[in-house]
């Protein structure tokens, strides 16, 4: 019942970063609102971390800084772009979900990991699954947003993938890579993050102190829900159960937020919508199948080695 409850917190906490998004970005803007989320994160990191913020080496800064750039202030600037344009947060966690897809087809194309025919099937359904959905909503007549807005969803996890491989091989290359445990990165990351989003602030005249209450509940929102309580039960998770299991959670988060979005901001779902979530959730099926067993196998060497 435990593991239950803390996988059920696990999907709301994740699928909470959009629904935040929605609560100020349109209000506020991207920019102000991420670098006020940014900066209440920050200063509670700073304070919970004290001490250990002397064990960082310009070494890790650098590579915490390109994992801050690509998975926090790319990945968030897209989405919350887009959202602030008017693209609905399940729509934009639909396509920010084929991430864990894109990796496994530039890993295969780099040759790092070896993908076969059912791996690459699965990514060639699940962008069908996407393109369903992004077909049917675009094609509303009124009120539809541009397709620039889809696609930035699409960058984003573009860029995920690219700090994932990052840390994957710093992982299998770098001693005691985890030593700093959480916090401690997510803090550099998030100084990365805040310093280039008050950049963009400024220079699109966007940085002010917001005034709507709104805004304030999504700051709040973001920090608690979206940063701690989902960093936190990530953690949480990894300790009771295997890592690819715990990655099938994420393919929840489309179909919560869409819900969520419906019953908070009465977002449409079209019935094109539920199609490709099914979609998705096939290729989703056919990669995961082929990648499970060398996944195991490479937790296996790394075990043996130490790691």
């Amino acid at each position: 019942m435990q593991l239950f409850l803390l996988q059920l917190v696990f999907v709301l906490s994740w699928s909470s970063g959009f629904i935040g998004a929605k609560l100020g970005a349109e209000t506020a803007g991207a920019f102000n609102l991420l670098f006020w989320r940014f900066l209440l994160v920050t200063l509670c990191l700073a304070i919970v971390l004290n001490r250990q913020l002397g064990r960082l080496t310009w070494e890790k800064l650098r590579y915490h800084a390109v994992i801050g750039f690509l998975s926090q202030f790319l990945y968030l600037t897209c989405v919350y772009i887009a959202i602030q344009h008017g693209l609905p947060p399940g729509i934009a966690a639909i396509v920010a979900a084929l991430q864990p897809l894109i990796t496994a087809a530039m890993t295969s194309l780099e040759g790092s990991e070896r993908s076969g025919a059912r791996q690459w099937a699965g990514l060639v359904v699940g962008f069908v699954g996407v393109g369903i959905v992004i077909g049917g909503q675009y094609a509303l007549p009124a009120g539809s947003v541009g397709l620039v807005m889809y696609l930035l969803p699409l960058v984003s996890a573009l860029g995920l993938s690219i700090a994932t491989i990052y840390q994957r091989r710093r992982a299998l290359t770098a001693a005691r890579s985890n030593e700093d445990g959480l916090f401690l990165p997510l803090f550099v990351q998030g100084c990365v993050s805040l310093v280039l989003f008050a950049a963009c602030g400024i220079g699109t005249g966007n940085l002010h102190v917001p005034t709507q209450p709104n805004v304030w509940i999504s700051v709040v929102w973001l920090t608690v829900f979206s940063t701690f309580v989902a960093y936190l039960s990530l953690w949480a998770l990894l300790k009771r159960m295997p890592a690819t299991r715990v990655a099938t959670l994420v393919y929840l988060e489309p179909p919560v937020t869409l819900m969520w979005a419906a019953w908070m901001f009465g977002d449409r779902i079209e019935v094109t919508t539920y199609l490709g979530i099914v979609v998705v959730a096939v290729g989703v099926w056919l990669a995961g199948k082929h990648v499970e067993r060398p996944a195991r196998a490479r937790r296996a060497n790394m075990e043996a080695a130490g790691r």
